[in-house]
């Protein structure tokens, strides 16, 4: 694992007509439309319109990630990462999380991540206009 602070670039530089799709056994230089039943595939939509700068964009929290994680393997051992993965899978299971305590985005995730002193705009638009108290949410999950 590099220390690197940038995710690598994966824009692709040749076109490959099969590599978008599963291939059609009678034809391997032909995606297999039937079988998927996704329906044709334009392989100029996948390349072409996509700035390099996209993929590296995309990337940016995950490697971020993996770079704290592999710092803090160096620095602590790999007991350190490995408590951080589990903690944040447990975290990311919970399902019901009532509005008041942070329903839409998730404190105990944010605080794992670091991310607890930063406003983001998922924080102030969470799509969910109508704020319930907290028992009314707690009868709506139990169907009282």
């Amino acid at each position: 694992m590099s220390l690197r602070l940038v995710p690598e670039n994966k824009q692709p530089s040749t076109v490959n007509s099969t590599k978008f799709g599963e291939v059609a056994p009678s034809a391997p230089a032909l995606q297999d439309i039937l079988r998927t039943q996704q329906g044709p595939l334009s392989i100029s939509s996948q390349v072409n319109g996509r700035h390099p700068l996209e993929q590296r964009i995309e990337g940016w929290e995950q490697r971020q990630q993996e770079l704290k994680m592999e710092q803090y393997r160096r620095v602590f051992g790999m007991a350190e990462p490995i408590k951080r993965e589990m903690e944040l899978k447990i975290v990311d299971s919970t399902d019901f999380v009532p509005s008041v305590l942070g329903g839409s985005s998730n404190l105990h995730r944010d605080i794992l991540l670091n991310k607890d002193s930063r406003i983001d705009w998922e924080d102030i638009y969470t799509g969910n206009d109508s704020v319930m108290g907290f028992h009314a949410e707690i009868q709506k999950k139990h169907g009282i």
